[in-house]
Parts: structure tokens; sequence; C-alpha cells
């Protein structure tokens, strides 16, 4: 018996991941908090780029971590992730694939600039790489997202 119980813990611990599911409620909570992670992010770093606030050397990590979080989004409307929760996309995301795709590679590429931009510590390439990562998020969330109540 003290040999069974060790082997059926160390069982259930591997198991356990396979037996989360991935339903689309859980795909939905996912994707939103990754979104809200991104939001978060994009208005830390504006308030650093900006200098609103006095964190310069934070400017870096939001950067990576929009690039970071940017290449996640490919990920993030798997089919069948549009029902079981509320939620605020639009199903024009999964009838219309080709051109949601083309909105989340303008995401996933204006986010890598970004970062390379910072990380360069190239001014004028950041302010251009920011302005084309807020075009993206706008883009897609005109066309994709429900609208927002303020």
């Amino acid at each position: 018996m003290r040999r069974l119980l060790p082997a059926l813990l160390a069982a259930t611990l591997v198991a356990a991941p396979a037996l989360a599911a991935d339903t689309p409620a859980n795909s939905i909570k996912y994707r939103q908090n990754v979104m809200k992670a991104m939001s978060a992010h994009v208005s830390a770093f504006f308030a650093v780029n900006m200098g609103s606030v006095s964190n310069p050397g934070h400017l870096k990590a939001h950067a990576s971590a929009l690039a970071d979080l940017g290449a996640m989004t490919k990920d993030l409307f798997p089919a069948g992730s549009d029902a079981g929760a509320p939620t605020d996309a639009l199903p024009l995301i999964w009838q219309e694939q080709a051109q949601f795709a083309k909105a989340v590679a303008a995401m996933e590429e204006s986010s890598a600039a970004l970062k390379k931009a910072v990380d360069a510590g190239d001014k004028a390439a950041t302010g251009q790489a920011a302005k084309a990562l807020g075009d993206a998020c706008k883009g897609c969330h005109d066309r994709f997202r429900k609208e927002q109540k303020t």
C-alpha cells in the first residue's frame, strides 16, 4: 500500500492536465485574460513612453510582453470558441477567417516591430511601431469585436 499511494498520486498529477477540458467557455475566458493583459501592457507602455510615469526602465518589459502576447493571438480563436460564455468576439471571426488572419498577422508583426524598435533604442521607429500597433488593434476591433458601450 505504501508503494501504491505515491504511484496513484503521480498518475493523478500527470493525468490532471489531460482531464482539464478545453471547453469553449474556458477558451473564451483564457482569450479574454490574454486580451486584458495586452490592453494593460499597451496602456502601461504608452504611460512610460509618453513620460506620464517615470519608469523608463520598464519600457522594454512592456514591449517584450506585447510581442509575446501578439504572437499568441493567432491561437486564441479556435473553431467553436464562439459559444459557451459571453464574448465580445463577433461571428465574423470564424466566417471571414482569411481576413481575420490578416488582422491577427498585423497584430503579431506590429508588436514584434515595437519590441525591435524599443530594444534598438530608436525613438522614431518606436513611435511608428506604436502607431502601427494601435492601428492593428483598432482595425481588428472595428471589424471583429462587438461595439463597446462607454
